[in-house]
């Protein structure tokens, strides 16, 4: 027996067999309910005897967040075409997988079972977890992986497409193949695509749109957050589609996200913008990304919300332009992803890839502080790569979280623009051209608006002059640019910033990619009613 405080204060026992292996422990658990000290069968137990506990299922997905130390969530629950078996509040359950009995996480239920269907729709926590598969209590032993135990009930859950998720239940991962690519045929309910779409947010924050590349884009339209970043940003396999969700419309969905905290809106000139993105939020913290269904290294698009083409015609573009962001290592870095086999067809990483490789080289060579998991042991490989020289006597670990922020840092950027309905354009070094938007004088007090940088998008100038006539109700016309080579600026009559910024903002270009300034030193006139402000 081993007595032990675990990070939260909270005492315990645990008891080994004679092998050293934990078979059960003491604990207390702190939460939706407070326990008296109960006793717990380890994973280890439950392998060799998977009947000793009721189950409660959930997907590979919801485990994944397990281990990363959460608790299981209502929309994480998996209910049987049977039904759920007769199961009390404050009982101790086992979490398993549909096809097998070998559990992955033990804890204690937070609701009696026969009300499992007056909690569909519901948000909060079903098992407060107690151990988990991957947790220091089952490194304390052999390290086994869990068994596949077939057992009386496993059909029931396994490969059917009749699971029915509490709450919009995360895919079950019978939805998969290897390599994370959906199966055809098998069908989103509103329900799980609901759980898509707030996951497609939280990974484009914790990946794409971080505290440390996001801070100049904010405040972000709310379309451009939806089309460029989001759907963009979904599971391998799966389309996004806010249509298809229980939401059905982009700012009741967003206004969810803003009441569970992970945004805040803000309405710019009658239209939605996010504000602040909360990236301390616990959801985002422990959030672990997926493969999402852009190609690899720009080999070929990625899906887009549409294949319409967005130059031609007068009213504007269908398809978000996509601005792919794409990583190469430095020369330092170059050890340590050679030393890992990560390596792309282009050469190229996303972000995630590029997460996914310092992972894989930290548990490879086991550089996780057991004290304290959240710091990372500097080893020679790492300090080269991520480190400046004076730093390699004077660190000997860093947090994860800074780590990766150094991995980012050090790595090469790329940018690659995809316009839909056409072949992308080749990955060029560092951030995408802006679009410029100027407001300057002519002839005494008279005011243009001047537009260049179209042709990096692939937009006719013509087809925006044409557009804007319309819009603004004012005469425009087409320009060469001195000194650039089959380069065309766009005037419109008229302190015309937010006609514009519509407009270009419909044909596809990002709101974060337009570069407006202003040289007549007076604030725009509100324009109304289709004519120019002059």
């Amino acid at each position: 027996m081993a007595k032990f405080v675990s990070h939260v204060g909270e005492k315990g026992e645990i008891f080994y067999d004679d092998a050293g292996t934990p078979v059960w422990f003491k604990a207390e658990i702190h939460g939706d309910i407070k326990t008296p000290v109960l006793l717990f069968p380890t994973v280890y137990t439950l392998w060799k005897f998977p009947e000793t506990l009721p189950i409660i299922w959930t997907s590979s997905y919801a485990v994944e967040k397990l281990i990363n130390g959460a608790d299981l969530m209502i929309p994480g629950l998996i209910v049987p075409p049977g039904g759920m078996a007769d199961m009390k509040r404050g009982d101790i359950v086992a979490v398993c997988c549909p096809g097998s009995l070998g559990a992955q996480a033990v804890g204690v239920l937070t609701f009696d079972t026969k009300d499992v269907y007056s909690v569909s729709g519901a948000k909060g926590k079903a098992v407060l977890i107690a151990h988990t598969y991957k947790d220091h209590l089952w490194e304390s032993g052999s390290k086994e992986e869990p068994p596949e135990i077939v057992g009386e009930h496993t059909d029931d859950t396994e490969g059917t497409s009749d699971e029915q998720p509490v709450a919009g239940s995360v895919l079950s991962e019978r939805h998969e193949d290897d390599t994370g690519h959906r199966e055809q045929g098998d069908e989103v309910t509103a329900a799980e695509m609901d759980v898509l779409l707030m996951n497609a947010l939280k990974q484009v924050m914790a990946t794409v749109l971080d505290s440390e590349h996001a801070a100049g884009l904010l405040p972000l339209n709310a379309s451009t957050l939806y089309s460029n970043y989001m759907v963009p940003n979904g599971p391998r396999g799966i389309t996004l589609d806010i249509k298809r969700s229980t939401y059905k419309k982009l700012a009741k969905f967003l206004k969810a996200a803003e009441k569970l905290g992970l945004i805040k809106l803000k309405d710019i000139r009658g239209e939605l913008h996010i504000k602040t993105l909360e990236w301390s939020h616990r959801e985002v913290a422990s959030f672990e990304p997926y493969r999402v269904g852009r190609a690899r290294g720009g080999d070929r698009p990625p899906e887009s919300a549409s294949t319409s083409n967005n130059t031609g015609g007068s009213s504007g573009g269908a398809g978000m332009i996509q601005i792919i962001e794409l990583l190469k290592p430095s020369r330092d870095l170059v050890p340590l992803f050679g030393d890992v086999g990560a390596r792309t067809e282009s050469g190229f990483f996303s972000r995630q890839e590029a997460r996914g490789v310092l992972e894989q080289y930290i548990k490879k060579h086991e550089l996780v502080n057991p004290n304290n998991p959240r710091m990372i042991k500097l080893d020679h490989f790492v300090c080269d790569g991520l480190l400046a020289k004076e730093e390699h006597s004077k660190l000997s670990e860093m947090a994860r979280d800074k780590l990766h922020g150094r991995l980012q840092e050090k790595m090469t950027l790329y940018t690659q623009i995809v316009v839909p309905g056409r072949a992308p354009g080749a990955p060029k070094i560092g951030n995408p051209t802006a679009v410029e938007i100027a407001c300057e004088k002519k002839m005494g007090s008279k005011v243009l608006t001047r537009i260049a940088g179209l042709e990096a998008y692939d937009i006719d100038p013509a087809a925006v002059a044409k557009d804007l006539r319309t819009m603004c109700a004012s005469s425009t016309g087409v320009d060469p640019i001195p000194g650039k080579k089959n380069a065309q600026s766009v005037h419109v009559q008229g302190h015309q910033v937010a006609a514009v910024s519509k407009l270009l903002e419909k044909r596809g270009i990002p709101a974060h990619l337009l570069k407006v300034t202003d040289k007549t030193g007076k604030a725009p006139k509100k324009q109304g009613g289709g004519k120019a402000a002059t």
